[in-house]
């Protein structure tokens, strides 16, 4: 046997003997391999807890205000027409566009030559009913003692008694002149009615008429709008009327204030104003409620280095809501969806709480419950929160809103 495995073995050679050879090595050393391979320890999962930023909640009283947005319009806007026909002879150099009228200053003033005529008529009618009044006054003095004498001889009924006196003379004597003063009253205003005045103290829009133009009566002289006061008209929520005071007896007639800002940024321009009137309609559209704010001295005509406010501009108006009280601010960008807020517990818990806000702001909303002071908000946004959440305090801080005109 030995020498048939000798003999094959000088048939196949050395060359064909070498490749089982590696075979047989490598598969030694790939039992070797996993025989001493490493082995891992398990080890307990590590809880992931996010890191984040709170903010310790404080009780306070804060004032409030409704932002609305609102049209400036006239307070009185009127056409001034004439009382009396006739020539404009004179007008008022401030009788263009834009010019300004003091109540009662005249603005223009139409021929009064014709009037004044008429007044002088009228005084000499007025001078012959007084004679006329006087006359008659003196026959009834006479006629008086003449009805004596023939009441004695001859009596008399009451109907003849006033025929004999001469009642009805002396009331005809006594209307005459009463019409013609009445008549004299009338030619006397007339005249000054020749003197158009403004009603109030007001400034052109628009004119329609100039020196040398015949005006008729009710023809529109100019367009007129008050300058002591504007109004802004603006709409508000339903459910925001409560917070705002609108003038009745019950207030003393005293109405909210407002703060009326014209523009943006550096030419931002602010003026006081002052809840006057709750309009008795909703708006068609929006469903709100329309309140009137009046602000005073809208142009600055009483000096003053605040812009004027014009008509036709869009405002944005602050109205003051008054106070609330014992409440916690929340920031806007604490405030999660569904009405929700993040809190950390005592025991570093994630509480995920859903509240109902009083009330609201551009910056803040407002509770009265679901919190209490001392807690600590979280204001880190967490990407996937889940309730009882462990969280890691990074830092905290005292949630304070001081109380200011601007809610």
């Amino acid at each position: 046997m030995a020498k048939k495995i000798l003999y094959y073995v000088k048939q196949i050679g050395l060359k064909g003997i070498l490749p089982l050879l590696i075979v047989v090595v490598a598969v030694i050393g790939a039992k070797a391999l996993l025989a001493t391979k490493p082995v891992a320890k398990k080890k307990a999962p590590v809880v992931s807890a996010p890191l984040v930023n709170v903010s310790v909640l404080e009780v306070n009283d804060f004032k409030v205000s409704t932002p609305v947005m609102g049209t400036v319009e006239a307070a009185r806007e009127i056409n001034l027409e004439p009382q009396v026909s006739g020539k404009v002879i004179s007008v008022s150099d401030a009788f263009i566009p834009g010019g300004y009228f003091e109540k009662g200053a005249e603005v223009l003033r139409i021929d009064p030559l014709d009037y004044e005529l008429a007044v002088k008529q009228q005084e000499a009618v007025v001078t012959e009913a007084e004679y006329n009044l006087k006359l008659e006054s003196g026959q009834q003095r006479v006629a008086g003692r003449e009805w004596k004498l023939l009441k004695k001889s001859s009596g008399g009924t009451m109907q003849e008694a006033e025929l004999a006196l001469r009642k009805p003379h002396l009331q005809k004597a006594q209307a005459d002149l009463a019409s013609a003063k009445a008549k004299l009253k009338q030619a006397r205003i007339d005249l000054a009615r020749t003197r158009v005045k403004a009603p109030f103290s007001c400034m052109i829009v628009s004119k329609s008429a100039d020196l040398g133009a015949h005006l008729s009566l009710n023809e529109t002289i100019a367009s007129l709008v008050g300058t002591d006061e504007f109004w802004v008209i603006v709409s508000v929520p339903v459910d925001r009327l409560g917070s705002i005071d609108i003038p009745s007896a019950e207030n003393g007639f005293k109405g909210s204030k407002a703060r009326v800002r014209m523009g943006s940024g550096k030419n931002a321009v602010e003026r006081e104003g002052e809840v006057l009137r709750l309009l008795p309609s909703l708006e068609s559209k929006g469903r709100m409620a329309r309140i009137i704010v009046s602000v005073k001295d809208p142009l600055n005509l009483k000096g003053g280095e605040v812009r004027p406010l014009l008509l036709g501009s869009y405002v944005n108006v602050q109205i003051d809501s008054g106070v609330l009280e014992k409440v916690i601010a929340i920031p806007r960008a604490s405030f999660r969806d569904n009405n929700t807020i993040w809190v950390m517990n005592e025991d570093g818990l994630l509480d995920i709480r859903t509240v109902d806000p009083v009330w609201r702001d551009q910056n803040y909303v407002y509770l009265d419950t679901g919190v209490t002071g001392g807690e600590k908000l979280v204001v880190t946004d967490i990407s996937a929160p889940l309730q009882n959440m462990k969280l890691r305090e990074n830092g905290s801080g005292s949630m304070k809103k001081k109380v200011n005109s601007n809610g």
